[in-house]
C-alpha cells in the first residue's frame, strides 16, 4: 500500500495563518487537493509557483498529484525541489520515500524515510513509509515492526495497521492479519484500508467470496481506492467472472490511467474471455508505462507466439532471456517453455513462481487411520476431469490401477464440462471429490481427512493450478506428474514423475523435486481411444489429391521461425508437398502464410486443419506421411495422436523437458532412429524420408503398425503396474522416516501366468528358546513392500513367545522363494546408491567400531549399497563382503573388492576377520543363533561385531505402532524384531560382551550394537 502522506496537506493547511495572498492561494489549493480535486489543485499551486517561486509546500503537493496519477519521476523532481528549499521538511521526506518505492528505488526510499526520522523521530507516517521500503526489500520482520511503531505512536493512523496486516499476510501469519484487520475496522469504522487489507489476506486464504465483499466494502467507503478496485479484479478473475473483473479494473484506470497493473490485469482477464487482440493492447500499453514489467513482457512475447507473430521475435526473445537472468525477477514459468531457455533458468522462474504462493502452515490434527485393508490412498489435484489432453491421457491409467492395492481420489477444481470423459473420469476414481467452491485451506483439510497418503498434482504451473493446496502439505507426499513438462520449483513437492530420456539422472539438479523414473516413457497412453473407421478424403481436408503431407499439429506457440526455415526448405526440396498445420487462430494462419511467401513458398501450400472430434482427428493422420517435430517445445499429446494413429513423428532431442518429451514417445513405441542428434540432422533425415518411393518411411509406417499394440508406449496395464510401482516406492521412503529420494522403477512387463503362492516354511517353535508357545499377535499387509511381488503371501503372521518374549513371523521362506525376493532390487539396496550422505552416516558406524577395534579385515554381511565397506576401507581396513543379490556381488567385485554370493554360515575358516558388520541382517535370517554362530567362528577374539536392527524397545516404535504405521510389521524379509533386552540376552549366549549402543541415523526405531568376542 502506497504510503504518501494523504493529511499533511490538511496539516500544513491548519498552519497557514490566512493572512496575505500567498497564503490565500495556499490555502484554497490546499482545499482543492483535500477535495480530491486534482486538476484544480494542481493548477492553483502552478500559480502560485508562478507568483512565489521553489515555495516548498507548493512544490511537495505537486509532487502529491504526480504521485497520486502515477507520474512518479515527475512527483521525485517536485518533492525534492521542496527538500532542497526545507532541507527539514519532514512530511515532504517521508512522501519522498513513498514515491521511491513506486520507482521501485528501495534503498532511497529507506534512506529518505531514516531522515525524516532523524529529524522527528515520532513521525508516524515515517515510521509506516520507512516499513514499506523494508517490505520492498524482502525484510518482513523488519517491515511489521515499523509499523506497529507508526501504530503506537498514533492509534488513529489506520493505513499503518492495514500495512501490518499485509506484512503479516506475506510471512503467512493469515489469521493474524485478519485479527489486525478487525482491530483496525473496528477501531475506524470510517475507514476503507483495513477492508481492503483484510480482502487481500482472505483472498490468500482462498476465501474468495469473502475477500470480494471485503474490497466492496472498502470501495463503498472510498470510492477512488485504486488499489482496492485493482484488488477486486483480481478476485473476481480468480472467480471466473471475468467480465466484472474487467469492469473493476476499468473503473481503477478512470482513477489512475498511468497504473500499469490495471492494464495488465485487464489484459489477462480479457485474454480469458477470448479477446486476444483487446487484451494483447492492454499488456503493450503496460509495458509502454513500465518498461521494466519483464513479466509482462514475456506473456505479450508468449501472445506473439500464439498469433505466429514473428517481427523481431528473435531479437526480442534474446533480450528477454538476458533479462530473466537477473536477480529477484518474476517470469511466467509455462511461457518460458516455448522459449529458448535453458533447465537453470526455467527451474529459478519456477521456484520464484512458487515461493510466490501464499499459503499458511495449517494444524491438520492426527492423520486419519490407514484403510482397514491396507490399501494405499492416492489423491489426484486438476482442473482437467474432462475434455482436455491430460484426461485424454490418463483416463486408462485410473481404471487400471490396482483396486486391491489402491484407493484412488479426484480432486476437481475444474467445472463439469458434462463431456463423456468427464463421466467416464467420476466413475474411474473410488472417490471423485468437487472442491471448486472450497478455499485453498478447505481443500487441503479435505485431502488430509480423507487420510491421502500421496497427493499427485497435475497441473504444475498452468492455468488454473492450485499449488497452494500442496504448499499447505495435507499429504505426507506429494508429487508432481504429466500436466507440466518442467520443474515446478516448489519446495513442498516431493517428486516429479519423470523417465530417463525427460530427464536424465545426470540432469537431476535441474529439479527442485527427486526425480521417479519410470522404465520407458513418463507419458500414460489411453489404448482404448477409438479411430473413426472411416477418414475423410484429402479434398475434404483441404489436401491435394497427390503429393507428400509434411504434418505438425502442435500448437502454434511451439512453432518459431528456426524450424519454420526448415520446413521452408523441405518443401521448396519437395515441390509436390504441403505443410498440414493445425489453426490455431486466424491471425496465426495468416501470419504463417504471409511468412511463408517471404520465404519464397506460395501461402496455398500451407494447409490448416480445423478442429474434429478425438476419433475423427485420429483418423485424419492417416493423410498424413510424416509428422515434424518443434523445439524447444515439442510434441506432447499430439505426437502420442500421431503415434497411436500409425503416423511417423520424426523429432529432435532438446535440452529441456518441454523438448524431450516427443523423443521418450518414439523411443518407447520402437523408433529410435526417428531422434535426429541436431537440427541438421533432422532436416536431412526429413529429406531423405520424404524422398522418391518412400521405400524407408514405408518401412518404418509398417514397424510402427507391428509395434503399435505390444510396444512400452500403448501398453497401458504394463505402464499401470510400472506407475503402481512408483506409487509403493514413493511412499516406502516416507514409512520409513527417510527424506524423498530419487527412485527408478523397473520394467513391468507382461508376467507369466501367475504361479502357485509361495507359502512360509512354518517354525515349529520359537527360533530362539525352543518354547512352542508362541501365539499370533498381529497380521500385517505387505504388498506395499518394494519387493512384493504377487507370489508372496500378502500378510505377514507375527507371533511371540510365552517363553522368552521373542517376537517373529510364522514361518521363513525358502530357497526358492528368497531367490524370487532377491531378484527385485530394492534402490536402496544397489551398490553405490546415495553415496555421499551414506558415507557420513557410515562414517559415524566405523568410527564407533574403529575405537575398539582399530584395524584388520572387514566382513560385511548382505553389504546391499556397499557404504559401511567403502568406508571402513578409508579408514583402513580390508574390506569383504557377501551378500545373496547376484548383481551387487558382480559390481563390487568389479570395484576390486572381495565380494562372494553366499550365507555367512557357508564361509569357511575360523579367526579370518577383525570385524564382521551384520547391519540390518539378524532379523533378516530365519535362525539367528546360526549367524551368530558363524560370526564368533570368523571372528579372532576381541573382535567386534557390528549389528543394528529395529529396537521394539524404543518410544518411537511404540508410538509407531499405536498409530498404525509401523512399517517394519511390513517388511517381507524380516523374520523376527528384537528389543534390546532379548538382543543383549541372544549375544551373551553366544560369547559376546555388548559395549557399545547407539540409536540409528538411517532408520527409524532402530538400534546399533557393537559387542566384542570374548
Amino acid at each position: 500500500m502506497d504510503g504518501w502522506d494523504a493529511g499533511a496537506a490538511a496539516q500544513e493547511a491548519e498552519g497557514a495563518d490566512g493572512a496575505g495572498a500567498e497564503d490565500a492561494a495556499l490555502t484554497l489549493a490546499q482545499e482543492l487537493l483535500r477535495a480530491g480535486r486534482l486538476a484544480d489543485a494542481q493548477d492553483a499551486y502552478m500559480r502560485l509557483l508562478a507568483r512565489v517561486p521553489g515555495h516548498p509546500q507548493a512544490l511537495h503537493h505537486l509532487g502529491l498529484i504526480a504521485h497520486r496519477r502515477g507520474a512518479h519521476e515527475d512527483a521525485a523532481g517536485f518533492i525534492a525541489r521542496a527538500i532542497a528549499g526545507r532541507p527539514a521538511y519532514v512530511e515532504a521526506l517521508s512522501n519522498l520515500a513513498a514515491v521511491f518505492r513506486a520507482l521501485k528505488r528501495p534503498d532511497d526510499a529507506l534512506k529518505a524515510a531514516g531522515r525524516a526520522l532523524a529529524i522527528d523521530p515520532g513521525f508516524a507516517q515515517a515510521h509506516s513509509n520507512q516499513g514499506a521500503a523494508l517490505e520492498d526489500m524482502g525484510r518482513l520482520e523488519d517491515a511489521l515492526a515499523a509499523y506497529r511503531c507508526a501504530g503506537a505512536l498514533n492509534p488513529g493512523f489506520v493505513e499503518a495497521f492495514a500495512n501490518a496486516a499485509n506484512a503479516l499476510r506475506k510471512l503467512g501469519r493469515l489469521e493474524e492479519a485478519l485479527a489486525v484487520c478487525a482491530q483496525a475496522a473496528s477501531a475506524r469504522p470510517d475507514a476503507a484500508e483495513p477492508h481492503y487489507a483484510q480482502g487481500r489476506a482472505l483472498k490468500d486464504l482462498g476465501r474468495l467470496d469473502d475477500a470480494i465483499e471485503a474490497f466492496r466494502r472498502a470501495l463503498a467507503l472510498r470510492p477512488d481506492f485504486v488499489e482496492a478496485r485493482v484488488a477486486l479484479g483480481n478476485a473476481l478473475q480468480a472467480r471466473g467472472a471475468c467480465e466484472d473483473a474487467a469492469a473493476a479494473y476499468r473503473a481503477a484506470l478512470v482513477v489512475a490511467p498511468g497504473l500499469a497493473d490495471a492494464h495488465a490485469n485487464l489484459g489477462a482477464a480479457l485474454e480469458q474471455l477470448g479477446r486476444l487482440d483487446e487484451a494483447m493492447a492492454c499488456y503493450a500499453r503496460a509495458i509502454d508505462l513500465d518498461p521494466s514489467f519483464l513479466r509482462v513482457k514475456i506473456w505479450l512475447h508468449h501472445k506473439r507466439r500464439i498469433l505466429c507473430d514473428w517481427s523481431g521475435i528473435e531479437a526480442e526473445e534474446a533480450e528477454l532471456l538476458r533479462l530473466i537472468d537477473a536477480p529477484g525477477v518474476e517470469a511466467d514459468p509455462f511461457a518460458l517453455l516455448s522459449m529458448a531457455t535453458s533447465p537453470a533458468q526455467q527451474l529459478r522462474a519456477a521456484k520464484a513462481a512458487s515461493k510466490a504462493i501464499k499459503s499458511r502452515k495449517i494444524d491438520f490434527g492426527p492423520r486419519p487411520a490407514p484403510h482397514p485393508a491396507g490399501k494405499l490412498r492416492v489423491g489426484f489435484l486438476s482442473n482437467d476431469f474432462g475434455r482436455h489432453a491430460t484426461a485424454l491421457l490418463a483416463a486408462q491409467l485410473f481404471e487400471l490401477i490396482d483396486r486391491s492395492r489402491f484407493e484412488l481420489f479426484a480432486y476437481s477444481h475444474g467445472r463439469d464440462d458434462r463431456s463423456a470423459m468427464s463421466a467416464r473420469l467420476r466413475a474411474a476414481f473410488d472417490a471423485f471429490v468437487d472442491i471448486c467452491d472450497l478455499s485453498d485451506e478447505d481443500a487441503a483439510r479435505r485431502v488430509h481427512a480423507d487420510g491421502i497418503e500421496i497427493l499427485i498434482d497435475l497441473k504444475g504451473h498452468t492455468n488454473g493450478a492450485r499449488l497452494a493446496i500442496l504448499a499447505t502439505r495435507p499429504a505426507p507426499a506429494q508429487a508432481s506428474f504429466l500436466g507440466f513438462p518442467g520443474t515446478t520449483g516448489a519446495d513442498f513437492i516431493d517428486y516429479a514423475v519423470a523417465d530417463a530420456v525427460v530427464a536424465p539422472r545426470a540432469r537431476a539438479d535441474d529439479f527442485s523435486e527427486k526425480l521417479v523414473h519410470l522404465p520407458h516413457c513418463y507419458q500414460p497412453n489411453d489404448a482404448t481411444r477409438p479411430i473413426a473407421e472411416a477418414a475423410p478424403t484429402r479434398a475434404e481436408c483441404g489436401l491435394p489429391e497427390r503429393g507428400f503431407v509434411f504434418c505438425c499439429f502442435n500448437n502454434s506457440y511451439k512453432l518459431t521461425p528456426a524450424f519454420f526455415d526448415i520446413w521452408m526448405r523441405l518443401l521448396k526440396a519437395r515441390p509436390d508437398s504441403v505443410l498440414w498445420l493445425v489453426e490455431s487462430n486466424a491471425r496465426a494462419r495468416d501470419n504463417l502464410r504471409g511468412q511463408a511467401q517471404r520465404r519464397g513458398v506460395a501461402p496455398e501450400r500451407l494447409v490448416f486443419a480445423q478442429k474434429l472430434a478425438s476419433s475423427e482427428h485420429l483418423a485424419r493422420h492417416r493423410l498424413a506421411d510424416l509428422f515434424l517435430d518443434t523445439l524447444p517445445y515439442g510434441a506432447h499429446t499430439t505426437a502420442s495422436d500421431a503415434l497411436w494413429a500409425g503416423l511417423p513423428v520424426l523429432t529432435c532431442l532438446g535440452e529441456t523437458f518441454a523438448g524431450r518429451a516427443a523423443a521418450s514417445l518414439v523411443y518407447a513405441v520402437g523408433l529410435p532412429e526417428m531422434v535426429a542428434s541436431s537440427l541438421a540432422d533432422y532436416e536431412r533425415r526429413a529429406l531423405e524420408l520424404s524422398a522418391g518411393e518412400g521405400g524407408e518411411l514405408r518401412a518404418i509406417r509398417e514397424k510402427l503398425a507391428a509395434a503399435r499394440l505390444r510396444a512400452p508406449l500403448f501398453d497401458a496395464p504394463r505402464y499401470a503396474r510400472a506407475f503402481e510401482s512408483a506409487l509403493l516406492a514413493m511412499w516406502e521412503v516416507h514409512a520409513a522416516g527417510e527424506p524423498p529420494r530419487a527412485l527408478a522403477v523397473t520394467d513391468a512387463s507382461d508376467p507369466a501366468p501367475a504361479p502357485a503362492r509361495l507359502k512360509r516354511v512354518p517354525y515349529d517353535a520359537c527360533p530362539l528358546c525352543g518354547c512352542s508357545d508362541a501365539p499370533q499377535v498381529l497380521g500385517a499387509d505387505c504388498t506395499r513392500h518394494a519387493l512384493y511381488q504377487p507370489a508372496l503371501p500378502p500378510i505377514m503372521e507375527w507371533r511371540e513367545c510365552a517363553g522368552c518374549g521373542h517376537v517373529f513371523t510364522d514361518g521363513w521362506f525358502d530357497a526358492a522363494a528368497c531367490e524370487m525376493i532377491f531378484s527385485k532390487i530394492h534402490p536402496g539396496q544397489t551398490v553405490g546408491y546415495d553415496m555421499e550422505r551414506q558415507r557420513l552416516v557410515s562414517a559415524r558406524m566405523v568410527e564407533r567400531v574403529a575405537r575398539r577395534v582399530a584395524s584388520g579385515r572387514w566382513l560385511d554381511v548382505g553389504f546391499g549399497s556397499g557404504s559401511l565397506l567403502f568406508t571402513a576401507q578409508e579408514w583402513g581396513f580390508v574390506p569383504v563382503g557377501i551378500d545373496l543379490r547376484a548383481k551387487n556381488v558382480e559390481t563390487l567385485a568389479s570395484l576390486g573388492i572381495e565380494s562372494r554370493r553366499a550365507l555367512i554360515e557357508e564361509l569357511e575358516g575360523e579367526a579370518t576377520f577383525d570385524v564382521v558388520s551384520m547391519a540390518d541382517v539378524l532379523e533378516h535370517m530365519p535362525f539367528p543363533r546360526k549367524g551368530l554362530d558363524a560370526a564368533r567362528k570368523l571372528l579372532r577374539p576381541g573382535g567386534a561385531l557390528f549389528a543394528s536392527m529395529p529396537n521394539m524397545d524404543s518410544m518411537l516404535w511404540r508410538l509407531l505402532h499405536a498409530n498404525g504405521v509401523n512399517p517394519y510389521w511390513g517388511e517381507i524379509e524380516h523374520y523376527h524384531n528384537f528389543s534390546r533386552e532379548r538382543l543383549y540376552a541372544l549375544l551373551r549366549e553366544h560369547g559376546f560382551t555388548p559395549v557399545d549402543y547407539a540409536v540409528s541415523e538411517r532408520y527409524r526405531a532402530c538400534m546399533e550394537v557393537i559387542a566384542l568376542r570374548g
